[in-house]
């Protein structure tokens, strides 16, 4: 890659294997939600469960040679954003 534009094209299409992972993902999270007790926010928000996912990426990306510290602000946002999508599962139901 000698270009910005080719740097650019190697992104994009790491970005689209994300979003397909996450697109995964979120169908786990949605399961999750029909799952855990009707209406029960405790459950749905999982502080112990968060506390332990983010120790685990932290470690897995010092392993990866990833930033521990990207990996915390990235699973942070995604978590956050997933346990909104997961209480409005969890509650409709």
């Amino acid at each position: 890659m000698n270009t910005l534009d080719e740097v650019r094209r190697n992104i994009d299409g790491l970005d689209q294997k994300l979003i397909t992972l996450l697109a995964e993902r979120q169908q786990y999270v949605e399961q999750a939600g029909r799952l855990k007790p009707h209406g029960d926010t405790q459950a749905v928000a999982a502080p112990e469960r968060v506390a332990q996912v983010i120790a685990d990426r932290r470690r897995q990306a010092a392993e990866a040679g990833l930033s521990p510290d990207v990996a915390e602000a990235v699973w942070r946002a995604m978590i956050e954003a997933f346990i909104r999508l997961e209480t409005d599962i969890n509650q409709a139901e």
